[in-house]
């Protein structure tokens, strides 16, 4: 039985083969960031780093704050993100999000502002962009630094960053859109700021090529097995093994390992996965992302109950994820699978912040991620739809 995977590896094998077959090859490291800075048209300072939580971490070190700042964020967030602030000695404060929009309550943030607040690190979730405006006029009336997250919102260059945030981070990581298989974009407005993290940053190891070229392995082996026919069989073996398929996948693609996160993230990239991100927006296809967000909405056009549809009142939605709301996630993903579609529910790095009456929560608990992407057939996205009707009577 063919049974579509939860997410469609942004990569082709040939992208993979290639950075396979050049990961030892010799590279002018300073030249290919220059080229990866070039495809961001900004006047802002562009810095190239492991990945998003490098970004992040680096921020709060050139930033030294007072120990027990806050540090306001979307409610729904990175696992990693929260212990990162900790580790720095700060409060995390959630903010609750609107689950029509998926961004931050305005009217919370306004209230959760303190005397200690230092930093508000807007998500961006699912590839839904955030309109910034009204929170940018708050951070600079109360001299809050805005980090804007754009891990999940990259759609093939068409958004850069907001003009006005001080902070814009970009994820190319295993499952994102145009992911080199890890690396970040920071955006960073203040010159002396930058510096200070490239500084830091300087004094980091680099990640050896060994440990690319065995990671451009394992996705190589994901990307072969994400053919529906032959994940079928993975989900058969699993079964019969009683292994989970779930955990099992979702442990699979996770990007860090258990342990210190800090000892993890505090590497420049390897040169290998420069020059797969320098390939990756040299060539890249942006009609992908319009595909992506077209099968999105033609399948929410599909289904009877609406209300299932998270962030439908976003500015901009580039689908990077397709949540769905609904009572049962458990059993509706475990019917799914049965039917060949591999849904998943809560098992990803994302989690809830604060207490389980929010809107975060009730996200949280109750999200069903779909198998819904451009290599998916019309014929199928319509029969996905046709069996959550269904089950949602």
């Amino acid at each position: 039985m063919k049974v579509y995977p939860r997410i469609e590896l942004d990569i082709t094998i040939k992208d993979l083969s290639f950075s396979l077959l050049s990961t030892f090859a010799l590279t002018e490291r300073k030249k290919i960031i220059s080229q990866i800075q070039s495809y961001w048209s900004t006047p802002k300072e562009v810095l190239v780093t492991l990945c998003v939580r490098t970004s992040f971490d680096l921020l709060l070190q050139a930033l030294r704050l007072p120990v027990g700042s806050e540090i306001m964020m979307s409610a729904v967030n990175i696992v990693h993100m929260e212990a990162i602030v900790k580790r720095h000695n700060c409060i995390p404060i959630p903010i609750d999000i609107e689950l029509e929009t998926l961004a931050p309550s305005l009217e919370i943030f306004k209230a959760s502002i303190s005397s200690r607040s230092r930093i508000f690190v807007v998500a961006h979730l699912f590839g839904a962009i955030v309109p910034l405006d009204p929170y940018i006029e708050l951070c600079k009336s109360h001299n809050i630094l805005l980090v804007e997250d754009c891990a999940q919102a990259f759609d093939g260059l068409r958004y850069l960053g907001h003009l006005d945030t001080d902070i814009s981070l970009f994820s190319f990581g295993p499952i994102k859109s145009c992911t080199a298989l890890g690396g970040s974009i920071t955006i960073v407005q203040e010159p002396n700021l930058a510096q200070k993290m490239r500084e830091i940053e300087q004094t980091y190891s680099t990640k050896s090529s060994l440990w690319f070229f065995k990671r451009v392995l394992k996705y190589l082996c994901l990307k072969s097995l994400s053919t529906p026919t032959i994940f079928g069989i993975l989900v058969a073996c699993l079964d019969l093994l009683k292994v989970d398929p779930n955990s099992f996948i979702s442990a699979l693609t996770r990007g860090f390992g258990k342990g210190d996160i800090q000892t993890q993230l505090r590497y420049r990239p390897p040169n290998g996965m420069l020059r797969l991100l320098q390939n990756r927006l040299e060539h890249l296809d942006s009609t992908y992302y319009d595909r992506r967000s077209q099968i999105a909405h033609d399948f929410f056009d599909l289904l009877k109950n609406r209300d299932v549809r998270l962030g439908k009142g976003a500015m901009q939605h580039s689908y990077w994820l397709v949540p769905l709301i609904t009572k049962n996630p458990e059993i509706l993903m475990q019917k799914l699978r049965i039917e060949g579609f591999d849904s998943t529910t809560g098992t990803t790095s994302l989690k809830s912040l604060g207490d389980a009456s929010t809107s975060a929560s009730k996200l949280m608990n109750s999200v069903l991620y779909l198998p819904i992407y451009p290599s998916v057939p019309s014929a199928e996205v319509t029969r996905l739809a046709q069996l959550i009707n269904l089950h949602s009577d």
